[in-house]
Order: C-alpha cells, then sequence, then structure tokens
C-alpha cells in the first residue's frame, strides 16, 4: 500500500521522535505558528499524574500540529476534528505512519456541530487551535498559482469565524480546563473580548516578533475555563530571528531539541 502520492504529496521529516508528516502539494501546508502552538502547548500543559491529559484539537488540516505535540508529550491522548474530507484523510495517514494509533484519534467533522456521540462536550482538560487567520473578505489566496478550494477553506474563516472556535472550545473544555491558541497580533483584542464573554479566561499570552526591532505578528494564548479573574502573565516577546536573518537561539531550540 503506498503511503502518499508523490504526485500529489510530499513526505517530510519532522525533525522530532522519528516522525514524518504527509501534506499535500495544493492544499494548507504547515509553517512556523503551528511548530511555535504545539511547543506552547507543550510547555504550559498540566501534568495529571492519575491519568493521560484528553487533548482536543480544532481544524487539524494534515494533523501537524497534532503530531508535533504526540512527539513532545507522551501523557496525553488526543483528538482531533477537520472539516475537509481531504484532509482529514491524510490526518489519519499521518497518524498510521507515525504510530499514534493508540493515542491519537481524527475525525471528519465540523466544529460547529460538536459535541456529538464521538466527541463529547465538557470533558477535555485542554482545547488547542490555530484558526484560520483571514475573514473571507480580505482577499485573494496569497499564490496566484494555488487556488484550490483546500488551501482557500485553510487560510479563510470560510466556515468557522475564530468566535466559533472559540465557542467550541468552551462546549468541548471541562471545567477550568486550558485553551491554547495563535492567532494574529491585529487580532488579539477580537480574541480576547470573544475569551471574556465566554469566561475563557486569559492566563499566559507570548507576543512573536520576526525580529526584535519589528512589530509582533502573531500571539500565543493559554486560556482557563472558569478561571479567576486575575494571574494573567504577559511573557518576554519571543523573537524568531536574529538581525541577519537567522534563526535565534530559542527557534532553534523549539525546532531542535528532543524530548
Amino acid at each position: 500500500m503506498e503511503v502518499y502520492s508523490e504526485k500529489t504529496e510530499t513526505l517530510e521529516k519532522l525533525g522530532r521522535a522519528g516522525f514524518s508528516l504527509i501534506q499535500s502539494k495544493e492544499g494548507f501546508r504547515f509553517g512556523e505558528d503551528t511548530v511555535l502552538l504545539s511547543w506552547f502547548v507543550s510547555e504550559n500543559l498540566r501534568i495529571r499524574n492519575a491519568r493521560p491529559i484528553r487533548v482536543l484539537e480544532l481544524g487539524t488540516n494534515c494533523g501537524a500540529g497534532s503530531v508535533l505535540l504526540a512527539a513532545r508529550r507522551k501523557d496525553i491522548r488526543i483528538d482531533g476534528i477537520e472539516r475537509q474530507e481531504k484532509a482529514a484523510e491524510i490526518f489519519l495517514r499521518n497518524i498510521e505512519l507515525n504510530g499514534l494509533s493508540e493515542k491519537v484519534r481524527g475525525f471528519c467533522k465540523d466544529l460547529r456541530e460538536i459535541p456529538d456521540s464521538d466527541i463529547p462536550g465538557n470533558v477535555y482538560d485542554a482545547v488547542f487551535m490555530n484558526p484560520p487567520y483571514r475573514k473571507a473578505e480580505e482577499g485573494p489566496v496569497t499564490s496566484e498559482k494555488i487556488h484550490s478550494k483546500e488551501l482557500q477553506e485553510a487560510r479563510f474563516s470560510m466556515h468557522g469565524s475564530v468566535e466559533d472556535f472559540l465557542s467550541c472550545s468552551k462546549k468541548m473544555l471541562a471545567s477550568m480546563g486550558d485553551l491554547f491558541l495563535v492567532d494574529r497580533a491585529k487580532d488579539f483584542s477580537t480574541v480576547i473580548k470573544t475569551c471574556m464573554e465566554l469566561n475563557l479566561v486569559p492566563k499566559r499570552i507570548t507576543f512573536v516578533h520576526p525580529f526584535s526591532d519589528r512589530e509582533a505578528t502573531l500571539f500565543l494564548m493559554a486560556a482557563k475555563k472558569g478561571g479567576k479573574m486575575t494571574g494573567t502573565v504577559i511573557t518576554p516577546p519571543l523573537i524568531l530571528r536574529d538581525k541577519d536573518g537567522t534563526y535565534t537561539e530559542t527557534l532553534k531550540k523549539i525546532y531542535n531539541e528532543e524530548n
């Protein structure tokens, strides 16, 4: 049986735990934001010694985030949902490819239609997500050469706004469960406003800067369902590149350090 199609897909080493990832050539391809999110979740996810931590990823696409998190943390069980059928099918193959069938499950579902019989609500210790950054009215797909429906749906909030993602998170998290996300810095106020309306209280925020003298382009946030309205930590900024354009030591460590 063919693991992947060389004509339409790529197979790449992730550089962690010996894992690899199948990706569609014309679909969404994971980037730094996915790597940063999996690192942020791993670093801030509370240890529960009595049992595995139940984690849900909303909008997995091909599953890069879940696979990277599974490589970093051995004490978790991940469920992931993805609306696009092609991407969800690739996610299932990535689970099998990396021997993760005992700790990761993939489902083809619309996050606006859960909880359901497969994915119950109010039970997850943590939910994490990298929602589409761009609204449908914000313009065309970045590359003029790629106009696939899958890529458009991954980049644009055509089937679920960040508000939908956050509302779903509240439904799925157990009381005092943890929410993790990465989003554009320009959308920070919208995300914070929606979180507060849903009683998802921000607890830890890291702004991500491409260079030390540039404005933040992304932010990483940890919030708690039903948390106290005190104790929010704004961490030192995460700088991605030195002045010469090379990775900072921090980013090198995030990409390369094995657990």
